[in-house]
């Protein structure tokens, strides 16, 4: 089995018995290469370094064992004598550097996309340098403005604050403490004092080097100052808002092509280096969307990309020509650029991990990012006993389990080889792996079953938005209606397959719950507005939440509704009735954002009971779960692995 990079395994496993190198000097020392070459091979080629458990994340080591068969396996391949040289082929995918402004040629293989330059068989890699080699997992890289610093979210202190690092060397340092973690520093124009969010806390600033913190904004995330220091521009819950640098005047960018959707993802409103736009992504239908530039006077927005798929946030070049961005658009998360004035985007990195946050140097020369190997699971937790099981586990996403009305087996979404989001099923102990849906280039998500076990109703995003149907056996799915999952939300088929209820949503805010008889097409409007609803198993009531956080109870025909739950700040998802049908089941948001407490509620009324913590996830929109008639539920838990920041040359 080959060794995987970067893995943290026990440290008395079956190599402990040979002798263990315990640094990245020793190990370098052992395989007659520098520092920097060996971190070169561990993060692009698979060289077998391990990270110890409960101690420093920055504390490493590797087996003499492992490291001689990775070493003779390697020098099989033909070599440049120059030890900085990229071999023509590795044991492991490899990161490649599309250097900006040189000609790449894209080769697919497998769905790995490798760059290669013209004049060579492959593009440098010398050029990438890894700059976390210190403890603690380091993300949001933001240069100074004379490029000589680095300002990052780092949690080696524990909670995730605000740190800086020369780039030549020495140590780094602390500059922001507190209970709550610190988001996404930004230095500003004069690198007197940085910018960062606390989560749930606003918008504040802090000398470069530490001291007394100082609130801008109350109620904001995100922020960053544009490049003459006069404004502040963040976001807060639908809205881009554009404020003076003290936080006073804010005012609404009412021209967005649709609103910003916190529980979908953030924004990212990043100023162009003239200050005249700001570049955001927009979720159009759940975590997909695309890069958008706005004029910050006032105008036309201008679309940069058409992927639909997930992003994060961007970065500008400093001539303001291009957008550097990361996006899932070829399958991994990886950086990508397209220029402002249009064009089809081109590949930036490639390889292993998601790369994010991009930040390029004030002389454009220099592009530092965060690396990260994720995992997925899906997890049965026993209500009762419980006991929690790993079903499957992956390194790309799993979200949106369901388990099937007999409880044995399970639907989710996740993706394919070639990158596109589809439907899967699997049995109730995580063995036969299925693909129901398969369509190229397609995007769908939100499996439901159908009563009788046979079939999924699901949201497509991609080719076009519509809530479909398929066999679980597969084949073809079929069209029920024109929904998105954006304004037609939080669909549910009754028992027969008859109705249909769903969410109508206008810029985020519910409007009504709509019925529509699936033979006919012929829709009509309910007397009471819910976000989730679910049928239970005779047909004859729908619950759902309220606008105000209830669970409530409505019947099909008396179309009259009781709130089961006291309104709650929080709102509630995956509603699902027990199998006697005495209670509903539910996920309650929490202040943790992408954590969720399983409760439930008794039909009559009663008490509310909670059942345990589920998470994290990796967005809060996937904050679900399903349910078995045994009260088992299974949900899909994310682990974010260390985040290291690199940095690479762009010529």
């Amino acid at each position: 089995m080959q060794a995987a990079s970067s893995s943290h395994i026990q440290e008395d496993g079956p190599s402990a018995t040979g002798d263990r190198l315990d640094s990245w000097k020793d190990i370098a020392t052992y395989l007659k290469r520098s520092v920097r070459t060996v971190h070169r091979w561990e993060k692009d080629e698979g060289l077998p370094v391990h990270r110890h458990q409960h101690r420093m994340l920055g504390s490493v080591f590797a087996y003499k064992s492992e490291l001689d068969a990775w070493f003779n396996a390697r020098s099989r391949q033909p070599e440049s004598g120059d030890e900085t040289a990229r071999p023509v082929s590795s044991v492991r995918r490899s990161r490649a550097i599309a250097l900006i402004g040189i000609a790449a040629i894209l080769c697919i293989a497998g769905g790995v996309y490798i760059l290669t330059r013209e004049t060579e068989p492959a593009a440098p890699i010398a050029n990438l340098q890894l700059i976390s080699t210190f403890p603690g997992t380091h993300r949001s890289p933001s240069f100074s403005t004379d490029g000589r610093m680095v300002a990052f979210v780092s949690d080696a202190g524990g909670t995730p604050q605000v740190w800086v690092k020369n780039l030549a060397g020495g140590d780094p340092i602390q500059v922001t403490f507190g209970e709550m973690p610190a988001l996404r520093p930004r230095w500003s124009p004069q690198s007197d004092r940085i910018v960062y969010s606390i989560r749930g806390g606003g918008i504040w600033s802090v000398a470069p080097l530490g001291g007394e913190p100082r609130r801008i904004v109350e109620d904001g995330w995100n922020g960053e100052l544009s490049p003459d220091g006069r404004h502040l521009v963040f976001e807060r819950r639908r809205e881009i808002l554009v404020s003076r640098a003290d936080g006073s005047d804010v005012v609404a960018l009412s021209w967005l092509p649709m609103p910003s959707m916190p529980h979908m993802g953030d924004a990212w409103p990043t100023f162009s280096p003239d200050g005249r736009w700001i570049a955001v992504f927009l979720g159009e239908e759940g975590r997909y969307g695309d890069y958008w530039v706005i004029p910050l006077e006032g105008g036309e927005a201008r679309r940069l990309t058409t992927d639909f798929e997930e992003g994060g946030a961007p970065a500008w070049t400093p001539d303001g020509k291009w957008l550097v961005f990361p996006s899932a658009r070829r399958g991994s998360m990886n950086l990508w650029r397209v220029s402002t004035s249009g064009g089809p985007p081109t590949p930036v990195t490639t390889g292993p991990g998601d790369d994010l946050d991009p930040a390029v140097s004030p002389d454009g020369r220099t592009l530092l990012f965060a690396n990260v190997k994720r995992t997925w699971a899906l997890v049965a937790h026993d209500l009762t006993s419980g006991t929690r099981r790993t079903l499957i586990e992956k390194r790309t996403p799993l979200v949106f389990p369901v388990y099937s009305p007999d409880g044995r087996r399970i639907a989710f979404a996740g993706r394919n080889a070639q990158g596109d989001t589809h439907l899967f099923v699997i049995d109730a102990d995580g063995s036969n792996f299925t693909s129901v849906t398969n369509g190229a280039g397609e995007l769908n998500i939100r499996p439901e079953w159908s009563h009788d076990g046979t079939t999924l109703y699901f949201y497509q995003v991609r080719p076009r938005p519509t809530f479909r149907s398929i066999s679980v056996a597969g084949g073809p799915s079929r069209e029920i209606a024109p929904w998105s999952y954006r304004s037609q939300y939080g669909a549910a088929v009754d028992p027969d397959g008859r109705v249909a209820v769903y969410a109508a949503v206008d810029r985020g805010l519910l409007q009504q719950s709509r019925l529509r008889e699936l033979d006919t097409g012929r829709e009509t409007t309910l007397p009471f507005a819910m976000y989730e609803h679910s049928f239970s198993r005779d047909g004859r009531w729908i619950a759902g939440e309220s606008r105000d956080g209830e669970v409530m109870l409505c019947g099909v025909s008396s179309r009259s509704c009781e709130p089961l739950t006291p309104k709650h700040r929080f709102g509630l998802i995956s509603l699902a009735w027990s199998a006697d049908g005495a209670r509903l089941f539910y996920v309650r948001h929490t202040s943790a954002g992408t954590f969720g407490d399983v409760m439930s509620v008794g039909v009559h009324g009663g008490e509310v009971e909670t059942h345990g913590r589920i998470g994290p996830f990796q967005h809060q929109i996937q904050v679900t779960m399903g349910m078995s008639p045994r009260e088992e539920i299974v949900f899909a838990p994310f682990n974010e692995g260390r985040q290291e920041l690199w940095m690479a040359k762009l010529r």
